[in-house]
């Protein structure tokens, strides 16, 4: 079942999607996800996504930018707010320090997205968005037609991104979402910390990053290090480990381009598990440590799927460059559950 209003100024068409199971709010301002309801261990749903109070509050950056929110045109950071492209130097306009984060200050999370298309099913439905971003957009070249396909069918929600260009470029989407299985501890944007989570990756290496969140010395083993995540592990015990809190990329095991298992995420006290699927070669995992009011430091875990931070000037880490007549793909699958995860 799908049902369409008017979110308001600044945000465009607000669009639910409800698989009877499962329930989801879709925002077309960052083509983002608001609220994601699933049931708990005594079957009551309750929220699972960090969403401030009221829809129009989401236009409202200084609110915690990015809740939710299709992320780009290069989700994560890029040194120095350039990179090499054909022999030239591009300049994009910087917005963490001398580095640009989520595709800059005016990033695809800020714009209203155009609402393409719905189709409704009895197990859920799918929602369709686009956005056009021109040549010179936050400094990078080209045109960039960018769509976001949101896809419920019963506890399982996939999100694929697709993007075309007119001139070389380069392109990471992500969806940034902002998760606490604890239920109504997010019901209206408050939310309490997810220490009690445990998370488990399907991750042998991670990339050590500098205090601006830069790649350091490229990838290394997870083995000895709080970062070790391939057996089940408590987020608490990790953030006072790690020293202030997770936001670091980890490499997605098995064959990029092809979906495949790569966190899980369990809330003991709700009963709830959520599992993530991915074909990138990339997962930044986030625990919210610049979350402030209405919400709480480590309120939240986020799992983005990327390619890796800064790939436009790390040609060792692969390619982010697409061509026209190609198709960027990406492909995220949240699967949603109580009781023993499912592998």
């Amino acid at each position: 079942m799908i049902e369409v209003t008017d979110g308001g100024d600044g945000i465009g068409p607000l669009v639910v999607i409800d698989s009877g199971w499962m329930r989801v709010e879709l925002l077309a301002l960052g083509a983002a996800v608001r609220t994601v309801e699933v049931p708990d261990a005594s079957g009551g749903r309750g929220h699972v996504h960090l969403h401030l109070p009221t829809v129009g509050d989401h236009a409202d950056r200084a609110l915690n930018p990015h809740l939710g929110a299709s992320v780009g045109r290069y989700a994560n950071r890029i040194a120095g707010a350039s990179f090499p492209l054909d022999g030239r130097t591009v300049e994009l306009v910087a917005n963490n320090g001398p580095n640009q984060l989520h595709g800059g200050p005016d990033g695809f999370d800020r714009h209203v997205w155009d609402l393409l298309d719905t189709d409704g099913a009895d197990s859920g439905g799918a929602v369709l968005f686009r956005l056009v971003s021109p040549a010179g957009d936050q400094g990078f070249p080209g045109k960039l037609t960018a769509q976001a396909l949101y896809e419920l069918s019963g506890d399982e929600l996939t999100i694929t991104y697709t993007a075309s260009c007119d001139a070389p470029t380069v392109v990471n989407l992500t969806n940034h979402g902002y998760w606490n299985l604890d239920g109504a501890a997010v019901a209206e944007g408050a939310s309490s910390s997810v220490a009690g989570h445990s998370i488990v990756l399907a991750a042998d290496r991670y990339l050590p990053v500098d205090d601006n969140g830069i790649p350091t010395v490229g990838l290394v083993p997870v083995d000895g290090t709080p970062f070790d995540l391939r057996r089940p592990t408590g987020l608490g015990a990790t953030i006072d480990a790690v020293g202030g809190g997770i936001d670091h990329c980890f490499e997605v095991r098995g064959d990029v381009g092809a979906v495949r298992h790569a966190a899980t995420v369990v809330a003991p006290g709700s009963g709830r598990w959520m599992s993530l699927s991915t074909d990138q070669v990339g997962l930044q995992v986030y625990t919210g440590n610049g979350l402030h009011p209405p919400f709480s430091v480590h309120g939240s875990v986020s799992l983005e799927t990327q390619a890796f931070p800064d790939t436009p000037n790390r040609p060792e880490f692969g390619s982010v460059r697409l061509e026209p007549g190609q198709e960027y793909v990406s492909v995220t699958v949240l699967r949603f559950g109580v009781g023993l995860p499912e592998a």
